[in-house]
């Protein structure tokens, strides 16, 4: 377990790291660098001078304790899929992994990055009635050549990408420690400290600028991941910007300002964004009907719009709760700056890269 790590964030927008310190994690340091568009298209690196450059001025502005990073990976090449093989000790199953699910791929087996979560065992019966012990796993499969080209970005800035973590994946374990943290609360407050209910399935979506990522878990164990490319708030501002032939920085503004002259276009793309995050949790429900979604949790800064959460709630017929960093990752105040400079409260940007510390930690 380490004591200090640090996550890093590549998105479109911008390069955003956070370090957390302690088993019973605290904010240390946080900090971000505005990226230029083009720079970062769907959580793949297209321009890596420019990703290296703002590493570089991140970790320099940001006093980082260390150069030693845990990396997200959130790019629409992103295959997640859940399976089951011939049971085999989880060594062999590891070595064994790439020829078992070579057909699977919509890529060359040497052209992807593999890893998998282990959900538990089964026993099925095969075509003669004899019992097969099986092993139930989620498959994780990005492109090489997506994951190769950040990593290179990343050490041409002097940084060191310990782990590339799946995003999606590492906002499940948040997200089922904040939940765990909040019926903990709850059940003190009513006289029965320690109790804690079954858990509940609940889909977690982050909402970026290009991207929207929906992963389904039940306890923190992972049931579904889908990174949808081409879907965010860019699409909202780029409502905007049609409807009223503004800049793109003045529509982006207004939309995050939620201008009333503005609503109700904002409110009609927003509905558009959110049957589209409907649709795949329909898809996710006919194919795994032994766990149905009861709430659902967002973030992501394509969420930023004020009628997001009411418009998802009252689409999926579920609750929804924002995830914030004060949820993640307990005492979050601000950070402390230079002498002439107010302190900075760290924005629910960061809840990627505090997420990504937690994979490190717990």
């Amino acid at each position: 377990m380490a004591s200090t790590v640090v996550g890093l964030d590549i998105g479109r927008t911008a390069v955003r790291a956070v370090e957390l310190r302690g088993k019973n994690p605290t904010l240390r340091r946080h900090g971000s660098i505005e990226l230029g568009r083009g720079a970062v298209e769907t959580g793949v690196v297209a321009d890596p001078h420019q990703v290296t450059a703002a590493c570089r001025k991140l970790w320099k502005a940001g006093r980082f304790s260390t150069r030693e990073v845990r990396l997200g990976i959130s790019s629409g090449s992103v295959l997640v899929r859940q399976i089951e093989l011939d049971w085999m000790p989880p060594a062999d199953l590891k070595r064994a992994l790439r020829y078992q699910v070579a057909e699977l791929l919509p890529v060359a087996v040497d052209d992807a990055n593999l890893d998998h979560v282990l959900l538990g065992e089964v026993t099925r019966r095969d075509e003669s009635g004899q019992e097969r012990r099986m092993v139930r796993i989620l498959l994780v499969a990005t492109a090489r050549g997506a994951v190769d080209e950040m990593v290179r970005a990343v050490r041409a800035a002097g940084l060191r990408a310990t782990t590339a973590d799946l995003a999606p994946l590492a906002l499940v374990r948040a997200a089922a420690a904040a939940g765990r943290r909040e019926a903990l609360a709850h059940a003190a407050e009513q006289g029965r400290p320690g109790e804690l209910p079954p858990p509940r399935t609940e889909a977690v979506i982050d909402v970026g600028s290009d991207k929207v990522a929906v992963a389904v878990h039940t306890g923190g164990v992972p049931h579904f991941v889908r990174v949808a490319a081409g879907l965010g708030g860019d699409g909202l501002t780029h409502t905007l910007v049609a409807a009223t032939g503004m800049e793109w920085d003045q529509a982006e503004r207004l939309k995050r300002e939620a201008a009333i002259e503005h609503e109700p276009t904002l409110r009609h793309a927003t509905s558009r964004l959110v049957n589209e995050i409907s649709a795949t949790l329909d898809f996710y429900s006919d194919s795994d009907p032994e766990h149905s979604v009861a709430s659902v949790a967002v973030t992501g800064a394509g969420a930023a719009h004020p009628s997001f959460l009411e418009t998802c709630s009252r689409t999926l017929g579920l609750p929804v709760r924002p995830l914030t960093l004060s949820s993640v990752v307990e005492g979050v105040t601000p950070a402390r700056r230079a002498k002439d400079e107010a302190p900075e409260r760290p924005s629910d940007a960061y809840v990627v890269p505090a997420a990504l510390c937690l994979g490190a930690i717990a």
